[in-house]
């Protein structure tokens, strides 16, 4: 389903908050009117929980702009076994590694919520970076920021011990969100640090009854204490 806010071409199936652009960082340093241009050219869509977005078979020809809900980017091995990449809420922009690779997709992404997002294909980027270099140049800085995520990410996957890998995640999602109410399904939490559900609410329970945090219902984690998760996170082997 297709859409617009007052500056997106379509119906109101758009959640944009004026130009969906406009707090995207590679895109800050253009002018209204440029951003106007790159909204009007967009694909503005609402879909249900659920929907594949694109899979690891399809070659990256956009980027995806998150206005509402969140998407699962997971991959699967050869024998079928899950592992959750990251998952992305409003504001996230993603796509932009692989825009200009001719690659497949790493990942496949499913939404878990209703979700309104934008996509901005390759060959309208293209030409706004002809017209724009600074453009080009801030997408250098968004893919550095990716990489380091992936990398702290990799660090927390090579701990052994199922309470720092918790506490690790913890910390990024912290880091990511700005926030020390965290809502993450524990099957999501489970599939991200390849540990078992029952492995998590084993260790997620222990962490309450500390008082490191605290747990509502299966989703809502809340980070009381912040310093013993980074010590749990420091000392963990």
């Amino acid at each position: 389903m297709t859409g617009r806010c007052d500056t997106c071409p379509g119906g109101p199936a758009c959640a944009c908050d004026g130009l969906c652009t406009a707090r995207i960082g590679i895109f800050t340093s253009l002018s209204p009117s440029d951003q106007q241009l790159l909204v009007k050219k967009a694909g503005h869509k609402k879909v249900p929980a659920g929907t594949l977005l694109f899979s690891q078979q399809d070659t990256s020809a956009e980027i995806l702009i998150l206005h509402e809900g969140r998407v699962k980017l997971n991959r699967y091995s050869p024998e079928g076994k899950e592992t959750v990449v990251d998952i992305i809420g409003p504001g996230a922009i993603y796509g932009e590694q692989w825009l200009f690779s001719g690659k497949k997709h790493e990942t496949n992404a499913i939404t878990l919520d209703t979700c309104n997002y934008c996509e901005i294909r390759r060959a309208d980027i293209e030409d706004l970076i002809r017209q724009h270099p600074e453009v080009g140049i801030s997408m250098l800085g968004e893919l550095g920021g990716k990489y380091s995520k992936a990398s702290r990410m990799q660090e927390i996957l090579t701990i052994n011990d199922a309470r720092g890998r918790i506490a690790g995640f913890l910390l990024q999602q912290h880091h990511e969100e700005k926030q020390v109410e965290l809502n993450i399904p524990r099957d999501v939490l489970a599939a991200s640090i390849n540990l078992r559900n029952e492995t998590i609410s084993r260790r997620l329970n222990e962490m309450a009854q500390e008082g490191i945090l605290s747990l509502r219902g299966h989703r809502v984690i809340i980070l009381n204490d912040l310093k013993a998760l980074q010590d749990i996170f420091d000392t963990a082997e």
